[in-house]
């Protein structure tokens, strides 16, 4: 058996965790730049607030309602993950760290003991050692544990778990599921099934597999494997080795010159530099690219891109910043009001690469030096305290965050005082 460890309404959840006045409040995260709904809370929903919805179009709804808005705090909402998937290991040995939310686990054991108290008692404890409500679903396959999962929150949120254990259980959960809610079924493809009579996910399962590989995907057909109880996407309990890193963060107003944009790109660089260092890799080259608002109608449009190779690969912040301010200089126009800009370490590799350039001195040893002396500063002292002069000090082009919460669990004056 298959689990899954969802948490409910996570990125509000976090924020209730440290400020209780918002139970049974309506909340809502924004968006990059304040500008739209990312995350609701069960409240919201109910008032009709929908994903991606611009803020401008419920400013009246917040007021009336007392909806509580705050912008992404992502830092937070990290270590929250952290904590709570290490409480998780404590009850399941093997767990797949499927995205901040969520967590596939192995219930291989249970069956010699009480599988749902065991279960249950699981969840409440993560739910009350780290303040965010959570919910398990529990089934043979992965797919149909996310339906499982799906039950777990819309059915039974009080208990929060849901175990699909016999066959009647697992064809009334089928049968009552639209395939667009299924796990791997985007809109898009809901749409395609529609059209062939497929409407549900009992639908879906009685279909054969070999016509779904012929006439959709390899993908699709292993979907339907799983929904008859037939494992084909096993637990990843070793995550992959990351292809790419990247950042890239939408301009608190619209920028037209070079340098504040390649003050913010150099930011963006040395912020993907410090994750490759923790996850001991070396990037063999860059992306780099720029966005206007393609949301306008008036403005002209203008969305470049450039690739480049590093000398040798390297982790090193000055390097791979003179590289991607370089890159920008070759895509960078005038006359265009950009929104944003991002970087994307590419061709990655374990740090022990050794490869070399012929035409260029061997500095790794002593880049490495300085780096590790500069992260621990930064570690001891807060970042950026040791920063390159391209990163600037203003920040005029910083994302807008107006409604930020405090960094509760990461920042000593953030930490609540009980009085």
């Amino acid at each position: 058996m298959v689990g899954i460890i969802d948490c409910n309404n996570f990125y509000a959840s976090c924020e209730r965790a440290f400020n209780p006045a918002l139970k049974d409040v309506p909340v809502i995260i924004y968006s990059n730049n304040d500008g739209a709904v990312i995350a609701r809370s069960e409240e919201a929903k109910a008032l009709g607030i929908g994903m991606a919805v611009p803020m401008y179009e419920i400013k009246r709804l917040m007021k009336i309602h007392n909806i509580q808005g705050f912008s992404s705090n992502y830092t937070l909402y990290g270590d929250m993950s952290k904590r709570i998937k290490a409480i998780i290991r404590q009850f399941f040995h093997e767990v797949e760290d499927y995205s901040i939310d969520e967590s596939f686990v192995s219930c291989k054991g249970l069956k010699y003991r009480d599988q749902f108290s065991y279960i249950k008692d699981a969840r409440d404890k993560i739910s009350r050692w780290s303040g965010v409500p959570v919910s398990i679903g529990v089934a043979e396959t992965k797919t149909l544990a996310k339906l499982a999962n799906r039950i777990a929150k819309k059915q039974f949120r009080e208990t929060g778990v849901y175990i699909l254990d016999t066959e009647d259980k697992r064809i009334d959960a089928l049968k009552n599921t639209e395939i667009t809610d299924l796990w791997g079924v985007a809109r898009r493809l809901g749409a395609k099934l529609n059209a062939k009579g497929i409407a549900t996910a009992y639908d879906l399962s009685m279909v054969a597999p070999e016509w779904a590989k012929t006439n959709f995907s390899v993908v699709l057909q292993r979907t339907i494997y799983e929904l008859n109880g037939v494992q084909c996407i096993p637990l990843e309990l070793v995550q992959p080795d990351k292809q790419n890193i990247a950042s890239q963060k939408s301009f608190g107003k619209f920028q037209t010159e070079f340098e504040p944009m390649a003050e913010a790109l150099a930011n963006y660089t040395a912020r993907v530099a410090e994750k490759l260092r923790r996850q001991n890799f070396v990037a063999g080259g860059i992306r780099v690219w720029l966005g206007t608002n393609n949301f306008s109608k008036t403005d002209a449009q203008y969305f470049p891109e450039i690739s480049t190779v590093c000398d040798v690969p390297t982790d090193y912040t000055p390097s791979l910043i003179k590289s991607a301010i370089e890159a920008l200089h070759v895509i960078y126009k005038k006359g265009y009001l950009y929104k944003r800009v991002g970087i994307m370490l590419i061709d990655l590799r374990h740090n022990s690469d050794g490869t070399q350039n012929l035409f260029r001195a061997d500095t790794r040893q002593r880049e490495i030096a300085i780096i590790k002396r500069v992260d621990r500063l930064n570690h001891l002292n807060g970042r950026d305290t040791v920063r390159s002069a391209q990163q600037g000090f203003q920040a005029d082009w910083r994302m807008k965050q107006d409604n930020l919460s405090p960094k509760y669990t990461t920042r000593l004056t953030d930490i609540i005082h009980i009085k």
